[in-house]
């Protein structure tokens, strides 16, 4: 086939990538690729070339992992062997690809498992667990109307006495929550001094290069959200339609 491409390009008087990718129902990168190749790279093609193997770290593994697979060891098994050892120092996520992939390639007939699945059935079931995303949502939910989580609102307590710092988030939040919807924009300094020092001193120190615009916000009730909005909302379906699409299309009615 590169043959023929090279052979209609020589042959073709309007001599367009455009028109050779459509003969050939290929891509226009493709057709500028074999148009360059010589005929020595050509005849390479039907020879296979020998890769060098990319280093990774889980190497020193993967024979244990085949190994134990040879052996009729389960995955399950297999994970939370080499999750003991004290040399292994990779990611849950990645271990789990690659016993995976050495089963899929090597041993189809073993049925694959999900780890992460795994240790979630492993807990009880009277246990409940939250995430630290939960419960941020949780306590950072000022608006009445909004329903909370109310499995996460029967532990809530528990979770503020054994952990403080959820306590510290919160009243932070409510507070800086409370000046932005206010009407005093000089509580804003008092807010900026009072937490210059703290975990959040970054946060702070972004607001003092930006007071002008902040204060502003909290002094008027006319603000720039409603443009705001709708360039958001044109750049999301831009975002929708990107590939699919064309400007064109955005003046059809």
């Amino acid at each position: 086939m590169i043959r023929e491409i090279k052979k209609y390009w020589n042959e073709l008087e309007n001599k367009q990538i455009k028109i050779v990718a459509e003969k050939f129902q290929i891509a226009q990168p493709s057709v500028k690729k074999y148009l360059h190749m010589s005929e020595s790279e050509i005849v390479d093609m039907d020879s296979p070339r020998n890769y060098k193997k990319r280093d990774s770290s889980m190497n020193n593994w993967l024979n244990i992992i085949f190994k134990m697979m040879v052996d009729n060891y389960s995955n399950e098994t297999i994970y939370f062997y080499i999750r003991q050892q004290r040399e292994f120092t990779e990611s849950k996520e990645k271990l789990e690809k690659y016993i995976y992939l050495i089963g899929k390639n090597n041993f189809p007939d073993r049925i694959p498992f999900n780890a992460k699945y795994l240790m979630e059935s492993s807990f009880p079931s009277e246990v409940s667990c939250f995430k630290r995303t939960e419960i941020l949502k949780y306590v950072l939910t000022c608006n009445p109307k909004v329903k909370k989580d109310e499995d996460l609102g029967k532990y809530i307590d528990v979770i503020k006495e054994k952990y403080p710092v959820v306590i510290q988030v919160e009243n932070t939040f409510r507070e800086f929550h409370g000046i932005i919807m206010g009407d005093n924009p000089d509580k804003i300094d008092e807010f900026l001094e009072k937490y210059k020092n703290s975990e959040i001193e970054t946060f702070c120190n972004g607001i003092k290069r930006d007071i002008a615009p902040v204060k502003n916000a909290i002094s008027h009730s006319v603000s720039s959200g409603f443009v705001e909005g709708n360039n958001n909302k044109f750049k999301l379906l831009k975002r929708i339609v990107y590939g699919r699409s064309g400007l064109v299309n955005l003046f059809v009615v």
